[in-house]
């Protein structure tokens, strides 16, 4: 029989038990940092949370979208996260104009639009400067300008600010005929 200290495998034992949940906890941390939780919606989301996550692409809020008038033109600011992005992620002004379907005098689209910008405050001095513009028409048909392609982390972030899809908050709103 070995003596204590000169019989290597309890000491590997011991090691592996502390390292498993060192190994948890870094993994936990990792996915914290990396957005692992849930997407939330815009009307409920602070800076830092994730507005899409979808194909392995993040999309967070960097500066609180300021609402406009009745059509909801938002404004605001996203880190985009990604496949051919820098690690920090790339910074987008974004304005999204979301429309009425099957409404006389409005378009019959959502716009999202927006420019790359090196801080979120610059988002706030957008006033139509923008290199990309992509427009999601209510028949399904997607037409897009500039530098960005339409993709599905654009759509979804668009589905988010015009609370479409899994996003619609409709049904939380009361009825102002009450």
């Amino acid at each position: 029989m070995a003596r204590r200290g000169t019989d290597p495998r309890p000491r590997q034992r011991g090691r592996a038990r502390l390292a498993l949940p060192g190994l948890t906890l870094l993994l936990g941390l990792g996915l914290a940092a990396c957005g692992g939780g849930k997407e939330v919606a815009i009307q409920n989301a602070e800076e830092g949370d994730a507005l899409v996550q979808l194909e392995g692409t993040r999309v967070d809020l960097a500066l609180d979208f300021q609402p406009g008038v009745s059509n909801g033109l938002y404004k605001g600011a996203v880190r985009l996260f990604g496949p051919d992005q820098p690690e920090a992620g790339s910074l987008l002004a974004v304005n999204a104009v979301c429309s009425l379907e099957n409404t006389p005098g409005w378009p019959p689209y959502d716009n999202l639009y927006g420019r790359t910008i090196k801080e979120p405050a610059e988002a706030r001095d957008l006033s139509g400067q923008s290199n990309w513009q992509i427009l999601y028409y209510f028949d399904g048909e997607v037409e897009a300008r500039g530098t960005i392609e339409p993709q599905p982390w654009a759509q979804r972030l668009k589905d988010n600010l015009c609370r479409r899809g899994d996003f619609d908050d409709s049904t939380a709103r009361e009825d102002p005929t009450t």
